[in-house]
């Protein structure tokens, strides 16, 4: 069984790294012989961080945002055709042939399908193309919506009433989704994937002694987001400001001892949280009681430092996965629908306010208020989530067997 995974922006971000690792790995667990390919944006860096899987191989995304700016909704794949057709771009053209290699696409990425990132072309012509092809096409773990103007919401409904099978990962997203008419596409409430990825714990002794990270100390771990601010029009210095106020605070008033992990570090500047993090450091003086993360770890190592960790405070939501995944208090500072659903789910809907909130809200007072509950609530949170994790991972599991299952009902008989 050939699979093609799309809408995925490579492994520098980690929550990508995560989320394709666990598709890989839960496939595999039920159909051994089972091979990928992946679109992204650098195969050569994805490549070392698959512990030379050779199952799994990468090829550089093909549609990139440039020749649909201007274009009205559905026109991509005959862009995509036309460009092919005309040997213009080499990557359109390996693109279309990983097309027909695979015999189902999985389309990964988190919350893409929505308005907050002005691409939902771009992300929609990775599933047109796909059915286009005659593809069986199944959304794994998504969060969806919700759209801010009635024609995207139209261009969406319009591709995805022709796939075989939309999971979500939260039930905001799911009952968003029964709202708009797909007429019989089949849409499954499950859990983001990346919940399933187990940490890699050989050297995280090695990792505190590289990163003077004490033993003794209440560790705080933050992911802050470089790119928050960019999506919601929020002050940067206002949130940089606010963020060196927390970190202060948290090792001066709470003796904590604060350990700041870059989840993100694209090469473009407005998503590399490798900035915002040595701009805290630098500003901050470079204190003892402070540890930056500044070596690259795979998503298995990020998983294994965030277990350690006593609580997080994190702006990147699959930062927030990997510690609720291990039963870490997290708190999240958000900016989309994935972050209300996720933890409400988790932690329930009428607590909220007490582990999230929205970074339009978002006051020093107020964050530190709410940090220093969770820190003060911190093993009754971990308690409550050793209860409800193992009841997500299943339902984060539950992705892959109704993945198979399509497949089986669409004739992969070789599916046992």
């Amino acid at each position: 069984m050939k699979f093609l995974i799309t809408n995925m922006d490579g492994f520098k971000n980690k929550g990508c790294e995560a989320t394709t690792k666990a598709i890989v790995n839960e496939i595999r667990n039920l159909e051994k012989n089972a091979r990928f390919k992946c679109f992204t944006r650098d195969p050569e860096y994805d490549a070392l961080w698959m512990n030379k899987n050779t199952k799994v191989s990468f090829i550089t995304e093909p549609f990139r945002g440039w020749y649909f700016k201007g274009y009205r909704f559905g026109s991509g794949y005959w862009q995509s055709r036309l460009i092919s057709k005309l040997g213009i771009s080499t990557s359109i053209r390996k693109g279309m042939n990983a097309f027909r290699w695979g015999d189902a696409i999985l389309s990964t990425g988190g919350d893409i399908f929505s308005s907050t990132y002005g691409d939902l072309q771009k992300q929609l012509t990775y599933i047109q193309v796909a059915l286009k092809f005659k593809k069986p096409v199944i959304l794994v773990g998504h969060s969806i919506g919700p759209f801010e103007k009635k024609r995207e919401c139209e261009a969406f409904a319009k591709t995805m009433r022709h796939v075989q099978l939309i999971t979500v990962r939260e039930s905001l997203s799911y009952e968003y989704l029964r709202s708009i008419n797909l007429k019989n596409t089949k849409i499954e409430l499950t859990a983001d994937p990346a919940f399933c990825l187990e940490p890699d714990t050989k050297i995280i002794n090695d990792i505190w002694k590289i990163y003077n990270i004490p033993h003794e100390k209440t560790i705080v771990g933050i992911a802050p987001s470089q790119a928050i601010c960019h999506y919601t029009k929020v002050s940067y210095t206002d949130h940089l400001k606010m963020l060196i106020k927390l970190i202060q605070f948290l090792t001066g008033e709470l003796g904590c001892h604060v350990v700041l992990i870059p989840h993100v570090q694209e090469s473009r500047v407005k998503n590399n949280d490798r900035i915002i993090c040595d701009m805290l450091y630098r500003k901050l003086g470079f204190p003892k009681n402070v540890s930056l993360i500044s070596l690259i770890h795979s998503a298995e190592e990020i998983r294994a430092i965030v277990a350690r960790l006593d609580i997080l405070i994190a702006e990147r939501m699959h930062a927030a996965i990997a510690s609720l995944s291990q039963n870490v208090p997290t708190f999240v500072i958000g900016y989309s629908v994935k972050t209300k659903g996720i933890l409400g789910d988790i932690l329930g809907f009428n607590n909220l306010e007490d582990y999230m909130i929205p970074i339009t809200k978002l006051t020093e007072e107020t964050l530190k208020e709410r940090v220093k509950s969770l820190w003060d609530q911190r093993s009754k949170v971990a308690r409550y989530l050793s209860e409800v994790t193992p009841h997500v991972k299943e339902n984060a599991k539950r992705n892959f067997t109704l993945i198979m299952d399509v497949l089986r009902q669409l004739g992969y008989e070789k599916l046992q």
